[in-house]
């Protein structure tokens, strides 16, 4: 069939595939992320979208996820992955948005004019996948329909992990020709390639003399059947050294389960264990180790309960009860935890690579950077800059801007905070570790490294590595630095776009007035903690939603209390800020003075 009697058909299709709410939609680093109701037409367009994605680079493989990743069950998303296995490329945001928007009695043409020197008989190819999600097999179902549509091949992958599908589409197509259906199996390209490549690594470390527990909140999601297979893997292995994985939170038939009261993002949020799901509280005692993913494991945070009181969350949401001092002794219970972020993950790869490559060759000159966002807590910028002597380079949020910054090096280290990151390798590194022992150290982190994404279920396998052949304690990895305290508040405004920031989103250009107010009351914070450059804070627009996103850190908990709300109420004076105006924060004292 001519491609453009298809494009025909395609139009009158689109006709009975209504979007409810195309003014709205917006695609970012996420993809598209709403309330599951109203992506519905939106589906099925990205479908057709991923089809003329691959048309247009040469029938390469072209990634369709269906994911809302750390949202609520009653939402859900979906985006579209390159063939090199990383994010859509931004120049073509733009035309999915022009895409969705499309009236339909203009799609034939639109799809005539993104399609240009295509021949009839190219088929495109696309891979898709989905989450545990309720809502994500009838979408996955409408993607197909647009991928037939354009006469496509559909590879269903059915549920798996959001990295998984970026490994496997970063695969296939680095198979070129080679590649069919029958060929690739991800259970073998996936779970047995890092598995076998973990344990090989783990039996020649002379330094692990045991095997390694872990506790790991599966957040109710699809990380939860993947960490199974690796658990069954390490289980099946006759070895005195190998990771024993304890997963819980594994409730995937219980949609309404998902991201509730656990995961990665409540965890990092609160500072508080998750809730476990059957109840077995019993289970999150002092001083075992814990890791938590969120609901398509692309991020990993660890904790472990702690032994001393309780303390204030980084944000304005921590239920009141976390606030309960507890004292709990070996083998007790806790409900607050010691939090291992994106942050401290970040460092101690960087420390393990500083460390490795001196070993391994004191004139390999190969370099190491850290890309890290504004809300990076400064104690770890401090500690990389400082202490390991290494490059950090600061971007604005999104993985996009920091996937691209870490290309700038050849081991280029990022995590978000919250958890999602990875580390990205230069030729000159492979083509170096090519030609080392295979129980090399720095060969082994290289091979266990997901490239693609931050993929939450690798991340434990590269921690658990590193840990081991430091030989550290959980102790010791938190003992790198100590963390300044910080708060997030949030002010709800008339117009997101009255505050226009810098490109590293650290200070704000318009209204001028809010940046002088807001390093007034910096320069308050610094004087009443006595310690001149130990706090910060900023404030960005969301990128979704008419509201303004406040950080503050300061030396002490009162200070970062005070400096959060303060900034929090000169945005909401000074930004338009709508509803009820944040409660002024109780006076700080610097020296015999108060400050308001």
């Amino acid at each position: 069939m001519a491609l453009n009697e298809r494009f025909r058909e395609i139009e009158t299709l689109l006709s009975s595939f209504k979007i409810t709410d195309s003014p709205s939609l917006t695609y970012g680093t996420a993809g598209f992320r709403l309330p599951a109701t109203k992506l519905g037409g939106v589906a099925i367009r990205l479908g057709i979208l991923a089809c003329i994605r691959s048309l247009n680079l040469h029938c390469r493989v072209v990634g369709v996820m269906i994911t809302a990743s750390h949202n609520p069950p009653c939402d859900n998303g979906m985006k579209l992955v390159d063939p090199h296995g990383g994010m859509l490329d931004t120049k073509w945001e733009p035309v999915v948005i022009s895409f969705m928007h499309c009236a339909d009695e203009y799609i034939s043409k639109w799809l005539s004019e993104h399609c240009c020197n295509i021949q009839d008989n190219q088929l495109p190819s696309v891979v898709l996948g989905y989450d545990t999600r309720e809502s994500s097999p009838a979408l996955a179902n409408e993607v197909k329909q647009g991928v037939d549509a354009m006469h496509g091949v559909c590879h269903e992958l059915g549920v798996v992990t959001t990295p998984q599908l970026h490994y496997f589409v970063q695969y296939i197509n680095s198979l070129g020709n080679l590649y069919s259906n029958q060929l690739v199996d991800l259970e073998t390209i996936y779970v047995h390639h890092f598995a076998e490549r973990f344990t090989t690594a783990l039996e020649n470390l002379q330094s692990c003399t045991e095997s390694i527990h872990l506790n790991v909140d599966c957040a109710h999601g699809v990380g939860s059947k993947v960490l199974e297979s690796f658990r069954s893997y390490f289980s099946s292995i006759n070895s005195p050294r190998k990771l024993i994985l304890h997963l819980y939170n594994t409730e995937t038939e219980n949609k309404e389960l998902l991201n509730q009261n656990c995961g990665a993002d409540f965890v990092k949020i609160t500072l508080h264990a998750p809730k476990l799901t059957p109840s077995n509280e019993q289970s999150i005692m002092y001083p075992d180790r814990w890791a938590t993913i969120d609901g398509d494991a692309d991020r990993l945070i660890y904790f472990r309960p702690i032994l001393t009181h309780c303390v204030p969350s980084s944000d304005d949401s921590l239920p009141n009860s976390a606030i309960n001092e507890l004292h709990p002794t070996e083998g007790s219970v806790s409900q607050c935890v010691e939090l291992l972020d994106g942050d401290r993950i970040s460092c101690l790869f960087a420390h393990f690579l500083v460390k490795v490559l001196k070993s391994v060759s004191s004139d390999c000159n190969l370099t190491i950077g850290v890309i890290q966002t504004a809300y990076a807590n400064s104690a770890s910028t401090r500690y990389l800059k400082e202490h390991l002597r290494i490059s950090v380079v600061c971007v604005p949020t999104g993985v996009k801007h920091l996937h691209h910054a870490a290309q700038n090096f050849d081991f280029g280290i990022y995590f978000e905070a919250n958890g999602h990151g990875t580390v990205l390798f230069s030729k000159h590194v492979l083509n170096f570790v090519e030609n080392l022992n295979v129980n090399n150290p720095l060969r082994t982190f290289v091979d266990l490294t997901n490239t693609a994404i931050g993929d939450a279920v690798t991340d434990i396998l590269l921690v658990e590595y590193t840990l081991a052949w430091l030989n550290w304690s959980f102790m010791n990895w938190f003992s790198m630095y100590e963390d300044l305290p910080s708060k997030q508040l949030k002010v709800t405004v008339v117009k997101r776009d009255i505050i226009q920031v810098t490109w590293d989103e650290r200070r704000v250009t318009s209204p001028v007035q809010l940046q002088v107010a807001i390093d007034e009351a910096v320069d308050k914070a610094d004087k009443s903690v006595g310690k001149i450059g130990s706090s910060r804070a900023f404030v960005r627009p969301s990128g979704t939603e008419n509201s303004v996103r406040i950080y503050a850190e300061s030396y002490t908990h009162e200070a970062t209390d005070w400096l959060s709300t303060t900034v929090a109420i000169l945005t909401y004076q000074l930004a338009g800020g709508i509803g009820s105006q944040p409660t002024p924060p109780r006076p700080l004292q610097i020296c015999n003075e108060s400050v308001n």
